[in-house]
């Protein structure tokens, strides 16, 4: 029998989980769907399947994989969703309760899962190779069908990776290639990164090993036309101090952030670090070559509260929290190795997303969830046009929004010449909504607004298939 969640942050309104899944063939449409928007529109994000074990303490990061599958065709949204069945989610739909700890701590573990593979799959779901792949950080993919939903299995690249892969690929339009990473890739706590490349068939073409300076938490990687970049920021791993009971991962700002360059041709041996003064970021717009440096468009703070600092206390407003668009310059054929940074904007921001057919190129247009509240939740829609340095903003206050998702008007189509798809929560209703704006015209609102039934859990990110 299942026993009702604890109330928690993460377990109750926005991001409190549904615990169903659910077909719905023809979705209430308000407003008009544009009827050159034909594809299928997937996201990923955590609904735990059950509540967590008794006196552990939940996080938003360890609830079961859910897809939202939305199909986009003649003028009708088609919507279902699936769990992913993970070897974790298996176990403990057998024995009906949680078997593992919170973010797979083998401390809070059940004895019975000592041992067992830990994966929720519940952060990014991406499409390369005619593969669709749910993805978590910490370990391989998972293979779904990509019309069911229904689970293949876990996908290693025929056995070629042994170790985790990143949640964020990217993915080089002109080659076809993906390329992913994989952090503390010989072992947790290990300072390893493995850089992998697989071609447009999916087939694994490159796998280097890097070594950092120090394990850190890494949740995103850059990648150009000419170079892939591995930040290390100062979030910092430690097994010695796991070991005699401190605190496992540490914000430590005297170390600064490190980001180690190596060419796509190259190999391990030709990595360079370059340093900087200490940031953090979870995620990047894109990155693209300039002559002889490289530019990185990302939302960027001088400190995180992901985790305190060595004396237990944790980093505060007046260290530089909210994360905001900034620009990092890598001079590759310089002399220096520092990496100088511009502001390009002063509201706080997340989940940015580009035209992914320029993703590793230079780009003109940005998409991000921005506002006043720095936190998990934002309720403005921002368009940053990079040509000309502005930004434009649409936003309702009943509404909490999700990571916007870009969709060509047809593969040929300039860049930004498409649709904006976003999960957003109406407050007023306690019911999910999707969300549909021409891409460089935000200020209009949405133009169509696909109505669900019920709440879908705040998550993660998404990725659109074009029909």
């Amino acid at each position: 029998m299942t026993q009702p969640f604890p109330q928690h942050a993460f377990l109750t309104g926005p991001t409190a989980p549904s615990g169903v899944e659910c077909d719905a063939p023809d979705l209430i449409i308000e407003g008009e769907l544009p009827a050159d928007l034909n594809g299928v529109y997937f996201r990923n994000g955590p609904d735990p399947l059950y509540p967590p074990r008794e006196g552990d303490e939940y996080h938003w990061f360890h609830g079961d994989g859910m897809i939202q599958r939305f199909e986009f065709s003649g003028g009708r949204v088609a919507w279902k969703n699936r769990w992913v069945r993970t070897e974790k989610y298996a176990l403990e739909r057998a024995a009906g309760r949680s078997l593992f700890g919170v973010l797979g701590n083998p401390m809070k573990s059940d004895p019975s899962v000592a041992g067992e593979h830990y994966n929720t799959a519940n952060t990014h779901v991406v499409w390369h190779g005619n593969r669709l792949m749910a993805l978590m950080e910490g370990t391989i993919a998972v293979e779904l069908e990509p019309k069911t939903l229904a689970t293949i299995g876990n996908f290693n690249y025929g056995g070629k990776i042994n170790g985790p892969i990143t949640a964020h690929p990217k993915f080089d339009h002109a080659s076809g290639e993906m390329v992913f990473f994989g952090n503390q890739a010989k072992g947790p706590f290990s300072e390893f990164l493995r850089m992998n490349v697989a071609d447009r068939d999916g087939n694994l073409i490159k796998d280097e090993m890097i070594e950092a300076p120090f394990p850190s938490f890494a949740h995103d990687f850059f990648v150009t036309e000419k170079y892939v970049v591995f930040p290390v920021y100062p979030l910092v791993f430690s097994l010695e101090r796991a070991i005699a009971g401190g605190i496992p991962m540490a914000w430590e700002p005297e170390r600064g952030a490190h980001f180690g360059v190596m060419p796509r041709a190259g190999s391990a041996a030709d990595v360079t670090w370059h340093n900087m003064d200490p940031r953090w970021s979870f995620h990047m717009v894109n990155a693209w070559d300039e002559g002889d440096t490289i530019k990185v468009d990302v939302c960027a703070s001088n400190a995180t509260r992901f985790a305190p600092k060595l004396d237990g206390t944790m980093a505060s407003a007046d260290d530089g929290l909210s994360p905001v668009l900034r620009r990092w310059t890598i001079d590759v054929g310089g002399t220096t190795n520092t990496v100088s940074e511009e502001q390009l904007d002063d509201m706080p921001c997340e989940f940015p997303r580009t035209d992914d057919r320029f993703m590793t190129r230079a780009h003109r247009h940005a998409w991000l969830v921005g506002g006043a509240d720095a936190q998990l939740m934002f309720n403005r829609l921002v368009h940053f046009d990079k040509l000309t340095g502005t930004r434009t903003l649409w936003g309702d206050d009943r509404y909490l929004l999700g990571e916007p998702v870009f969709a060509p008007r047809s593969a040929s189509a300039p860049e930004g010449d498409g649709y904006v798809l976003m999960l957003a929560y109406d407050q007023s209703t306690a019911l999910s909504q999707l969300l549909v704006f021409v891409a460089t015209d935000i200020e209009r609102g949405p133009v169509a607004r696909a109505l669900l039934p019920l709440r879908i859990p705040a998550g993660f990110h998404g990725t659109w298939v074009g029909a």
